[in-house]
């Protein structure tokens, strides 16, 4: 897929919501609804290995659900679930189950991210180090208050990202940043098995040398963390650590201070068709006047002022 789509919808028919919420509750049925009465508004954002899916239920139901996939569900509104013997918080966003998820509504919305279970086990795998890990959800409730709060802060600012510049999503380093992010911050905000796995105690200079390397190599390519790790032979945790016991920042601070003096390069040569945001876009700042501002920090003058010159 590329770029975002978008999609409005209005069912009212249980049978219709079962065959648009499939991909995340392949077996959802609805055990207690009124047709008379049923109504479902779904407004959804389908972007390369996520989707944004809100949800607005105006009637009261039942079902027994669970999602085969990575599936994170906020809920406004009144709402009861049961996993297993475990009554599930929605005071909080939570991990919906693999199976056996006993919910029961009044009027609600809810807000389901679903992640594509492979790319995100493929980000976990290099993080540990552990090509062989199996990713899987160990639990609903998120790590702790702020972790949770992390997560709702991370899909609030892409969502508006995508609303204030939906085409730049089409660009494959925009999309794969944005999708990174997404899923580093479901690892560490829900429980799963990858944090359990072993990882590397220690790196030294000949890693970060690599890395570095290899960010100057493809500046202008779509890598993330990740990338960087598996190109530099070191988990992303053991980069991390090397990188800013070494050079006192973390990988991805070093990568975007090379993309800003490419940025700056870029402007000092202007040209009649150069403008800023074509130029941040390039070196993939989605987001411009965010750009300009750390543009004006790294260099103490403004990119349209560099451009004037």
């Amino acid at each position: 897929m590329t770029g975002v789509q978008r999609t409005s919808l209005s069912l009212r028919e249980p049978e219709a919501v079962e065959r648009c919420l499939t991909d995340s509750f392949p077996d959802i049925r609805y055990a207690r609804t009124d047709p008379a009465t049923f109504h479902v508004g779904i407004d959804a954002l389908a972007a390369d290995r996520f989707s944004i899916v809100d949800l607005t239920w105006d009637v009261p139901g039942t079902a027994v659900t669970g999602s085969t996939g990575l599936t994170v569900v906020t809920i406004i509104g009144r709402f009861d679930g049961m996993h297993g013997r475990e009554a599930v918080d929605i005071r909080r966003p939570f991990l919906a189950p693999a199976e056996g998820l006993d919910a029961e509504w009044e009027a609600h919305h809810a807000s389901v991210v679903a992640l594509d279970p492979r790319a995100v086990e493929a980000i976990a795998r290099a993080a540990t180090g552990n090509q062989g890990l199996r990713l899987r959800g160990t639990g609903t409730a998120p790590l702790s208050p702020e972790l949770a709060a992390y997560w709702d802060a991370t899909v609030r600012g892409i969502r508006s990202a995508i609303d204030v510049t939906p085409d730049v999503y089409s660009l494959p380093m925009i999309a794969a940043a944005t999708f990174h992010q997404l899923a580093t911050a479901f690892l560490h905000a829900f429980p799963t098995n990858w944090l359990e796995t072993a990882d590397d105690q220690g790196a030294g200079s000949a890693a970060v040398r690599r890395a570095i390397d290899f960010m100057h190599a493809h500046v202008g390519d779509p890598i993330t963390t990740t990338d960087v790790a598996a190109a530099a032979f070191i988990s992303t945790r053991g980069l991390h650590a090397a990188f800013t016991r070494e050079r006192g920042e973390t990988p991805m601070q070093y990568l975007r201070r090379i993309r800003l003096d490419a940025a700056r390069t870029d402007l000092l040569a202007g040209g009649l068709d150069v403008t800023v945001a074509a130029v941040a876009r390039r070196w993939g700042f989605a987001h411009v006047p965010r750009f300009a501002e750390q543009y004006r920090r790294a260099f103490d003058e403004r990119p349209s002022e560099t451009l004037r010159r």
